[in-house]
């Protein structure tokens, strides 16, 4: 593992919304740096602040006050082209519902995320998505529409098609929470496969999780870093 310990790095990042019932404050004062190449599982309960780490991490949304800078881009810095282009190159993002695009075949929606970054050239696209599809374990399923596959089936494919354009850095939310404990399995096996191959892989999860399977558990406490556990190495 490449440990460049800046490669993610939050600078006393806060963030707060405005309401009629006044400020809330999602998060407080975040430090935060995370290596390249390092698993890391996010965690703490409902509320604690998980999501919105998670979207100033993907430039979803923005800090209130304080950096987010990724590779030394500062993301929160970046216009709405510009990081839609960054995060395209940058980042995968594994959402707890799959998103795939039901009119859409699995092949094609992998295809589709190629199209709209257009990072990998066009010729290489078929035979790259098709390795994704073997990679996760459903090639036998690339012609079909998301609706005939099983749950976990999705999520495999929502996770090849996070990593259709060979992006550094996979975020996944919630990923294994609707799965059974077989399936789910397989998926954390998946991630440990991936960052052994030097990609940065983090977990955002309310499960308990297991330190062996992730070099790094950080908990998330009504707005605050309340734990950063490290794997022994």
């Amino acid at each position: 593992m490449n440990n460049t310990t800046n490669y993610i790095r939050f600078d006393q990042v806060s963030k707060w919304f405005e309401s009629a019932a006044g400020r809330f404050d999602a998060l407080k004062n975040i430090d935060l740096t995370i290596g390249q190449g390092e698993r890391v599982a996010i965690v703490g309960k409902s509320g604690s602040g998980k999501s919105t780490l998670l979207n100033m991490l993907t430039g979803i949304d923005h800090p209130s006050q304080g950096a987010v800078s990724i590779n030394a881009t500062e993301v929160h810095t970046l216009n709405e082209s510009r990081l839609a282009t960054w995060r395209g190159a940058n980042i995968g993002i594994v959402f707890q519902f799959f998103q795939l695009i039901p009119t859409l075949s699995i092949l094609e929606n992998l295809l589709l995320a190629m199209d709209f970054v257009n990072v990998i050239p066009k010729k290489e696209r078929i035979q790259r998505a098709e390795a994704l599809l073997a990679q996760v374990g459903i090639s036998e399923h690339a012609g079909k529409l998301p609706a005939a596959l099983s749950g976990g089936e999705q999520q495999r494919a929502a996770i090849a098609r996070a990593l259709a354009n060979d992006p550094p850095i996979l975020v996944a939310d919630e990923p294994t929470g609707n799965l059974d404990s077989r399936t789910a399995e397989a998926i954390q096996k998946l991630f440990v496969q991936l960052t052994g191959n030097g990609k940065t892989v983090i977990v955002v999860t309310h499960e308990n999780v297991s330190g062996a399977r992730y070099d790094r558990v950080i908990t998330l406490n009504d707005g605050v870093i309340a734990g950063d556990e490290r794997r022994p190495s």
